[in-house]
């Protein structure tokens, strides 16, 4: 076993714990993992961010798709042709390697790019360009919940 996958499994364990003991609290799960120390300055990026919160979501059976998360995949797609990674992962905690696995098979390919000032992952169509792909996605508001905008973009008090 790779030790940082042993360690990726330690943290989700703890996270998912601090969860459970906080769920009366009548708080987000987002919340509490940012109070648990998840946040971004100034290592952690979006990607990190969101896969964090994807591992908790998965080990506590949220937002899972297990059989049908090509069907899932399939109807975002058409919804949203081209989105952040973070988008995608609002609502899918699905395994990543299971997901990039369909997206591929979907001729999906990702792109580093920086939109509006942040560096993330953009997954379209292969044929369509990066211009194309910027002027769509600064155009139109991110898929996803207000509370999970706050927990991409928290800031420890006193920082």
């Amino acid at each position: 076993m790779h030790p940082d996958g042993f360690k990726e499994k330690q943290l989700t364990a703890v996270l998912v714990r601090i969860v459970n003991n906080r769920k009366d609290e009548k708080i987000s799960i987002e919340q509490i993992l940012n109070e648990a120390g998840v946040t971004r300055p100034p290592v952690i990026t979006v990607y990190d961010m969101v896969e964090v919160r994807a591992l908790v979501l998965y080990a506590l059976g949220i937002d899972r798709y297990g059989a049908d998360l090509k069907e899932a995949l399939i109807y975002f797609i058409a919804a949203t042709p081209i989105f952040r990674w973070s988008e995608l992962r609002y609502g899918c905690s699905d395994p990543e390697q299971a997901i990039e696995a369909i997206l591929h098979e979907l001729k999906y390919v990702c792109r580093e790019l920086e939109i509006d000032g942040e560096r993330e992952y953009v997954w379209s169509s292969r044929w369509v360009s990066v211009r194309t792909i910027r002027k769509e996605l600064t155009a139109r508001d991110r898929v996803g919940d207000p509370a999970f905008f706050e927990f991409l973009n928290y800031k420890p008090r006193g920082n």
